[in-house]
């Protein structure tokens, strides 16, 4: 009879009023890129078309493969973080082979004016490499205002191939998820940075700027940046079971977390929603990545997954079974 009624009252926590966390997303199109098609990262370039960043080789045509050149790749770091001059300047005043009436003259400048490490002599027709845009792209983000970093070392094994500065800027991006590391984590970092790759990173360097960086007045009272959820179960008395449920990845330990409800479906399952609460705007926190935990309660014999009451600011649901 004590299961029962933890059960019945379970169950009305599904009537609970969520406390939705908001996101910032930039927009979608209607546009395809006809050789896109597919693409798991078609969406996403697609976005960035129609906000006017990137534009196809064609009206048609992407060529999600081909080599970005210097030229290309300022072009979308400084379009896609929405960077701007800050003083009177031409090209020339920079640059040896940036002309003044070039196309992307007005970008490199206000890059090099906002602190992007572009050599006097960078020919804007060669080649940039994965290493090289990684560089600019984290010095970019970090011109638009401080952020929360954490400390993790991510292991590169032909980092190597990379000076310290560029190791540096490698290790911001793969720790707030921007750039992921390949096999045995190699990032090959002396190869040319493809159309599609320095694509999908503006899109999550310009994602991760918007909800982490800059914040407006519209967007989420906490940030929806990738949250690391997880939940563990353990037998708290006869017929109940403790559910603690955290999420990582939080800018700074201001930051908590609060269980909206509980939505028990079939064969012994349940889903537990949680929002992420913002900090006491007259506290300073020190900007360090931070977790947060809540605790719930479910019946005995239940497994269950955690999930933010909005989808689109979780991460991968995890999942615990209940212990016996």
């Amino acid at each position: 009879m004590k299961k029962l009624s933890f059960q019945a009252r379970a169950k009305k926590l599904t009537i609970a009023c969520g406390i939705l966390a908001a996101t910032v997303s930039m927009g979608t199109s209607a546009f395809a890129f006809s050789d896109m098609k597919g693409d798991a990262n078609e969406a996403k370039i697609n976005a960035l078309h129609s906000e006017g960043i990137v534009n196809g080789v064609t009206s048609d045509l992407f060529a999600p493969k081909a080599k970005v050149t210097f030229a290309q790749g300022v072009q979308f770091i400084v379009s896609g973080l929405k960077l701007s001059p800050t003083e009177s300047g031409k090209a020339s005043d920079y640059f040896d082979k940036v002309k003044d009436n070039a196309w992307y003259a007005s970008a490199f400048v206000a890059a090099k004016q906002n602190g992007l490490a572009l050599d006097k002599t960078v020919d804007p027709n060669g080649s940039i490499t994965r290493a090289q845009f990684a560089h600019l792209l984290t010095q970019a983000l970090q011109s638009k205002g401080d952020f929360p970093v954490t400390m993790m070392y991510a292991m590169v094994s032909d980092g190597d191939k990379m000076s310290n500065e560029q190791m540096n800027s490698l290790q911001i991006l793969v720790n707030t998820r921007i750039v992921s590391l390949g096999t045995n984590g190699a990032f090959r970092p002396t190869e040319a940075v493809t159309r599609t790759e320095a694509a999908v990173w503006i899109y999550d360097a310009a994602k991760f700027a918007k909800e982490v960086i800059t914040p407006d007045e519209d967007s989420a009272e906490v940030p929806a940046y990738e949250y690391d959820s997880e939940v563990k179960l353990e037998k708290a008395a006869d017929g109940i079971s403790k559910a603690t449920v955290t999420v990582n990845n939080l800018p700074n330990p201001g930051y908590g977390l609060a269980i909206d409800r509980i939505e028990f479906g079939k064969d012994n399952t349940a889903v537990i929603y949680f929002s992420v609460t913002k900090p006491d705007p007259n506290s300073m926190y020190p900007q360090v990545i931070s977790s947060a935990s809540a605790v719930t309660y479910l019946p005995e014999g239940y497994t269950a997954t955690v999930q933010a009451s909005d989808s689109s600011a979780a991460g991968p649901a995890s999942s615990a079974i209940n212990p016996k």
